[in-house]
């Protein structure tokens, strides 16, 4: 028997509210790069461009090789979503289905370097892309974050709820722990697969810090250091900037406007809150 629930007027009133607060952000942005540098230095400022302009979008692109920034954000971010995956999906495996011996004590390992701000490890992360040579290049962006300390996690929690029959059941076929996971645990955990493979790669796209330290090559540089080269020493067009910043969270935009239904879902069966 299935129970309905009465949603109340004040709840759309709320929904709404905060919603609004949400995207005031994005939409100011998006008005801001529709006007040019005059509008944008008037006091009390305008909300509504008069008359719009695309002349802040034309400028990114004098100014930067944005075209250029974006292929190596895409490259950088497919890379690591690949072999994030592969190796999150590997050590979740080894933790939810073969349960090697000191599995609760490495989760919670795992769990309490979940805590542990990334920027502490940059110093080190250098250290060892500079001993390997790699400096300057589009590895070096990747190569320290394929280990997802939270996606072994997140994977860890849909693992768990493969059912034990089937995997027995392969074990008796004769089936390896690598065709398991590929042909069974994996399909299975599929909405957990996209929910880290889009959490991985909004990492990569606003990456700003570490791109910074290890490259100097402009066109070795992501989208979000190069945005940052747009702001001035003295005076900053913020119009270009909005536009810029426009442009670069637009996939992303995208992305999770058409995967939004899996990605809700992934984390409603996990349980994560």
């Amino acid at each position: 028997m299935l129970i309905q629930y009465r949603v109340q007027w004040w709840t759309y009133v709320v929904v709404s509210f905060v919603g609004l607060l949400i995207l005031a952000p994005f939409a100011w942005m998006v008005s801001t790069a529709l006007m040019t540098t005059a509008q944008t230095l008037q006091v009390p400022p305008n909300i509504i461009p008069s008359p719009a302009t695309l002349d802040g979008t034309r400028e990114v692109f004098n100014r930067l090789p944005f075209a250029i920034l974006l292929y190596n954000t895409v490259a950088v971010s497919i890379g690591r979503v690949i072999c994030t995956i592969i190796i999150c999906s590997m050590a979740a495996y080894a933790l939810a289905i073969i349960k090697v011996p000191g599995a609760k004590f490495i989760l919670l390992v795992i769990l309490a370097l979940i805590m542990v701000p990334g920027d502490i490890f940059i110093i080190p992360s250098y250290s060892i892309i500079t001993s390997m040579r790699l400096t300057d290049t589009l590895v070096a962006l990747a190569l320290p974050s394929l280990f997802d300390v939270f996606g072994v996690f997140l994977l860890y929690q849909f693992f768990r709820g493969v059912p034990k029959e089937l995997i027995e059941a392969a074990r008796i076929d004769g089936a390896s722990h690598l065709r398991i996971l590929a042909t069974i645990v994996v399909p299975i955990a599929r909405s957990g697969i996209i929910s880290l493979a889009i959490l991985t790669t909004l990492a990569e796209w606003k990456e700003l810090l570490w791109p910074i330290v290890v490259n100097r090559s402009i066109d070795k540089m992501t989208l979000g250091p190069g945005l940052a080269l747009l702001r001035g020493e003295y005076t900053t067009d913020w119009n270009v900037l909005m536009a810029a910043g426009v442009l670069a969270a637009l996939p992303m935009v995208i992305i999770f406007l058409i995967l939004q239904k899996r990605f809700i879902a992934s984390f409603a069966r996990s349980g994560l809150k």
